[in-house]
């Protein structure tokens, strides 16, 4: 399967793989220590594969960033965001 998506769709591909280490790293899928090094391997190899399909780009290109967060980290967020309303809502009684 993995050649099939490397010959006709090689995006998806990493997508696929992209979303299956955030998901472990979220904790939300518990992979065991070999199988997340095999998909860290693939996903190394396949975005190897995408920078030597690019070849050199001229001009503007807009390259993608992966950005995990944790549950700490969400949590986190929404503490700020909870006490950001709260200033809101305590300038707009005023």
């Amino acid at each position: 399967m993995r050649e099939w998506f490397k010959e006709n769709n090689l995006y998806a591909l990493e997508e696929m793989a992209r979303r299956l280490m955030e998901a472990a790293e979220r904790e939300l899928w518990m992979p065991d220590e070999e199988m997340l090094k095999k998909l860290k391997e693939a996903y190394l190899d396949v975005e190897g594969m995408m920078e030597e399909k690019l070849g050199e780009v001229e001009g503007e290109y807009q390259g993608g960033e992966i950005t995990v967060l944790t549950k700490d980290d969400v949590e986190a967020w929404g503490t700020k965001v909870k006490d950001i309303e709260k200033k809101w809502k305590d300038v707009l009684a005023e």
